[in-house]
């Protein structure tokens, strides 16, 4: 659980580009020059790692009514972020005559571009989601995108100082659709570590001097077994091993993240049924030696059944618990706890 919401500006961007934004000719988004990159290219701007895979025509049946565009987003910062808390703008596609496509021009574009901002991701975690461009009605198909746009407000950015800040001067990206990346010049740019923590299996008991765990996962069918799978659910135990009583909220549990074999990354908080479940466990209340099994739900809005869960990420914050007396204190370091979903003791 996110113990402190991130800003979040996605909804009023989304309700006012539509009104504001309309197709034709502009200038790119950003005061600042973009970094420029290819597809397959990872791009960097101290938050956020970047890079468009590829560009599909949109179809409604048999009639093309836009483009989709494939792009992978990792988190380079050394915090949990969603791309909305970097005050990322509305995605611009640009066409062979200058002419360009926003994705807050639709209601279709505006939800997909909603989807990636309102995605949280822990430390190095990484999400996968295709933007839509849908065209206006009548729209000439012989003109081809050349150009995707994504920006920030990073003139507003600094005054979020909770915030990660980009650490360039120039944090828009611009990828050019003609053109294709490989080797070095494809893998370059920076990004954080990987989130540290104990390694374990399904069913090991764990430990960081406070809470103990175990685990294990199946299909999320909301309640329904003939239903279609909405997610994955981590059904967990846990156990308060210190001589006080305790909540998991005012002791350092933080987010989840729900690993699939693809790379990317489900936040325990990404929809209203993950948070409810998660709530479950953060304000149980465990007297000494107590405790609780219940199941954390991952229901991103987007789902591939195929994408099996791999790794379970539990964060805790140990700075702020290992600061305040009085209260037990983890005795690992880092308290962290990495689950491989697909070994079990």
């Amino acid at each position: 659980m996110r113990r402190h919401p991130h800003v979040l500006l996605a909804a009023a961007a989304c309700a006012c580009v539509l009104s504001t934004l309309t197709f034709g000719r502009s200038t790119s988004a950003g005061a600042s020059t973009p970094a420029e990159g290819c597809l397959n290219q990872w791009l960097f701007n101290g938050v956020w790692r970047v890079k468009v895979t590829r560009v599909d025509p949109m179809m409604d049946g048999t009639q093309q009514v836009g483009w989709q565009v494939t792009e992978v987003w990792r988190n380079g910062s050394s915090q949990e972020v969603a791309p909305g808390d970097s005050l990322q703008q509305p995605q611009s596609l640009e066409l062979d005559d200058d002419s360009k496509i926003s994705s807050g021009d639709t209601s279709a574009g505006s939800g997909s571009y909603t989807t990636m901002t309102t995605h949280e991701f822990v430390q190095s975690s990484q999400f996968s989601y295709v933007q839509l461009f849908r065209a206006p009605a009548g729209f000439d198909f012989t003109k081809k995108p050349k150009v995707v746009d994504i920006s920030f407000d990073a003139a507003t950015l600094p005054l979020h100082k909770a915030q990660p800040q980009f650490t360039t001067a120039h944090p828009n990206f611009r990828f050019r659709l003609d053109c294709t990346a490989s080797g070095a010049v494809a893998n370059a740019a920076g990004g954080s570590s990987a989130l540290p923590g104990k390694e374990g299996c399904m069913n090991q008991w764990m430990s960081n001097g406070i809470w103990k765990r175990a685990t294990a996962v199946a299909k999320d069918t909301n309640g329904d077994p003939n239903a279609p799978q909405v997610g994955w659910a981590v059904t967990e135990e846990w156990m308060n091993e210190t001589g006080q009583t305790l909540s998991p909220y005012n002791m350092g549990v933080l987010d989840q993240q729900l690993i699939l074999a693809s790379g990317d990354a489900w936040s325990g908080s990404q929809s209203a049924g993950s948070q409810m479940s998660g709530q479950k466990l953060a304000f149980n209340t465990f007297a000494p030696g107590a405790s609780l099994t219940y199941a954390q739900l991952f229901r991103p809005s987007v789902i591939n059944t195929a994408d099996a869960p791999s790794q379970l990420i539990v964060a805790f914050d140990a700075k702020s618990v290992n600061q305040r007396p009085n209260v037990p204190h983890f005795t690992s370091n880092p308290p962290n706890y990495r689950i491989n979903l697909t070994c079990n003791k």
